[in-house]
């Protein structure tokens, strides 16, 4: 069986990435990698963007996703990994109005960073919103360090207004983790767990399996070796898969991880890479 270099957690500037489609898939060129996916956040309506990349540059490119979600028992954040999904159309269509209200969200973030004494506003931020058209804070963060207020995207100011107990902090809302893997499924994907460790999910595979889960994200920038051996002892348990990824996100990487650094390596019969070559 051949070995496959993958990176299947990337994301563009359709969400909180600060690349776009065409310059992710030529980097991923570059690096070698046989197969990548991009992953962003609540929507797939990067789709025909990436299709046309994928045809076109050597790079298998999957098609994926990242659902924000959240665990109802514990009001806890949990991601969920969409990939191979059939409907892209339905899949986005539900994630809309949760997108809607982040919107909002995000942007009564934005007045609480004027009214904290910081001279911005909607039009100086949009100037950084991607193809999405949803503002994330790491694009009000771009426009405060571009205007002097902060050297980085990530530091002082940013625990000051985004941290646990942010000033800038408001309310959004999230899909159940359960349903996110339901309407994953229903459109024709294949459903993984994405960095268990980084919201303390690692209790709701259970859960996740009796609404069709099919895999668990291994290989991810905050898991340690000694994380990445629970994982593996949790999909043996609960007959999942391994994926992997870096959760890159360009210049809006919280973390500097350079994608194809952490060298995932997939086997030609993962069900991921079988079913990508069968689809295609």
């Amino acid at each position: 069986m051949k070995d496959i270099k993958v990176g299947l957690h990337l994301h563009s500037s359709w969400s909180d990435g600060s690349m776009r489609v065409p310059q992710i898939v030529k980097l991923a060129k570059l690096i070698g990698f046989d197969a990548i996916s991009i992953t962003d956040h609540d929507t797939m309506a990067n789709m025909r963007t990436v299709a046309a990349e994928g045809g076109r540059q050597n790079p298998r490119v999957l098609p994926g996703v990242e659902i924000s979600a959240f665990n109802p028992s514990t009001g806890r954040k949990i991601h969920i990994l969409g990939y191979l999904v059939e409907d892209a159309r339905i899949l986005t269509d539900e994630c809309r109005p949760y997108l809607g209200v982040r919107h909002r969200a995000n942007l009564l973030a934005l007045e609480r960073v004027r009214a904290a004494g910081y001279p911005i506003d909607e039009d100086d931020v949009s100037l950084y919103i991607g193809e999405g058209g949803i503002p994330h804070r790491q694009h009000t963060m771009h426009a405060l360090a571009d205007r002097g207020h902060t050297p980085a995207i990530y530091g002082e100011l940013y625990d000051r207004l985004y941290g646990p107990n942010g000033i800038a902090v408001a309310k959004s809302d999230y899909m159940p983790a359960m349903d996110a893997v339901r309407l994953i499924k229903e459109t024709g994907g294949f459903a993984v767990l994405a960095h268990p460790f980084q919201y303390d999910s690692m209790e709701y595979p259970p859960a996740l399996v009796s609404s069709g889960l099919n895999g668990i994200e291994c290989w991810h920038h905050t898991q340690t070796p000694e994380r990445q051996d629970a994982v593996k002892a949790a999909a043996s348990k609960y007959g999942l898969f391994l994926t992997g990824g870096s959760d890159w996100h360009g210049l809006y990487s919280e973390k500097t991880i350079p994608t194809g650094t952490l060298d995932i390596r997939l086997t030609s019969d993962h069900p991921l890479m079988s079913s990508s070559i069968a689809r295609s």
